[in-house]
């Protein structure tokens, strides 16, 4: 009868001990027992931000430049070759100009003969030998042959193709010989000692993207090639097909190692914070359509914080409200708590 004693209190002992080793990381709730979550934590502290905003761009020559002749013509010259650097005035092709090199000659002739008119009568006018009215026609005759000569000039400029900017002879067109229509191109001129990038921004952003705004580009084609810029234009208005806003981004290029046509990588600085609460986008949970949370612990117990999003940097988004500097925000085993969870801190 003893033996049978001692061997329930030995077994009684040995539930009981269980159950108090098995409960030692839980709690009750409306008297059923709760288990502990294990949780890692990381203290919330400021660090400094910078917002940006990675789009992809498309490079442009700075200026850019197609020459048509106004009036049609034959090419007699050029004076220029393909990838050839011209500067502004330079001549770049001559058309046959035979006939309006005449014209401009005897217009020019014309002038002369009524001007000389004009001062061999002005003599007589002042001496009454000639009415007002003879005189005043002279003046006229010179007035308009010297009109006759100045656009016979302009007719016979027309041949003779300038450089409107400085830049590189990019293409010629037709052959010497060739006939050139009256506003076709027959050569390119481009400036690529400065380039411009053209992006287009999420109508979402356009609002924190203005004139000024700092920017980084880099390409594939150039690794290690970084230039800083500042944004020079964004559009008035955002694209009805892509909803977009249009920006530029001015970058000297004086070795012309960037060339019009490539594909950068742009991003724009948004905004910048020497002081910022910044946490993992991990962590940053989505429960409904407007409701976003993180969770705290605080005296062994998970507590939701429903946060306001800031920007980003990187895979660190800001949190503007609902967290504060020293707040134990649980990084890990979140998935698994609710609020109001119990929790054990792990390293």
């Amino acid at each position: 009868m003893k033996n049978k004693v001692r061997f329930f209190s030995l077994t009684a002992a040995c539930v009981v001990s269980l159950l108090s080793n098995g409960c030692r990381n839980s709690s009750k709730t409306n008297g059923q027992a709760v288990q502990s979550v294990n949780v890692r934590i990381e203290v919330v502290t400021p660090q400094p931000l910078i917002d940006n905003l990675e789009v992809a761009g498309i490079v442009k020559a700075y200026e850019d430049v197609n020459m048509s002749p106004e009036e049609g013509g034959v090419v007699k010259e050029w004076k220029v070759v393909k990838g050839q650097k011209v500067a502004k005035g330079d001549l770049v092709v001559v058309l046959k100009d035979d006939m309006l090199k005449a014209g401009w000659n005897a217009a020019e002739a014309q002038y002369k003969i009524a001007n000389l008119n004009l001062d061999m009568q002005r003599k007589v006018y002042e001496e009454k030998g000639i009415s007002e009215l003879q005189f005043k026609n002279l003046q006229y005759a010179r007035d308009a042959a010297k009109a006759n000569a100045d656009l016979m000039k302009a007719r016979w400029e027309h041949t003779q193709l300038r450089s409107p900017i400085d830049g590189v002879v990019d293409n010629t067109i037709p052959n010497v010989g060739d006939f050139a229509p009256p506003g076709m191109p027959i050569a390119r001129i481009v400036n690529t000692s400065i380039v411009k990038i053209q992006s287009d921004v999420p109508e979402l952003y356009s609002g924190s993207i203005h004139p000024a705004t700092k920017a980084t580009v880099s390409f594939d084609a150039l690794p290690g090639d970084t230039l800083k810029g500042e944004v020079s234009f964004v559009g008035a208005t955002v694209s009805s097909s892509n909803r977009s806003l249009p920006v530029e981004i001015i970058l000297p290029n004086p070795s012309r190692t960037i060339k019009p046509e490539m594909v950068a990588k742009v991003r724009l600085q948004r905004e910048a914070k020497a002081s910022a609460i910044m946490v993992s986008d991990n962590v940053v949970q989505l429960v409904d359509r407007d409701r976003v949370i993180a969770y705290v612990e605080n005296n062994g117990k998970a507590e939701e914080r429903r946060l306001r999003l800031g920007g980003h940097q990187g895979i660190m988004v800001e949190v503007l409200d609902g967290l504060k500097p020293g707040d134990h925000l649980i990084v890990s085993g979140y998935q698994k708590v609710v609020d109001n969870s119990p929790v054990v801190v792990t390293q």
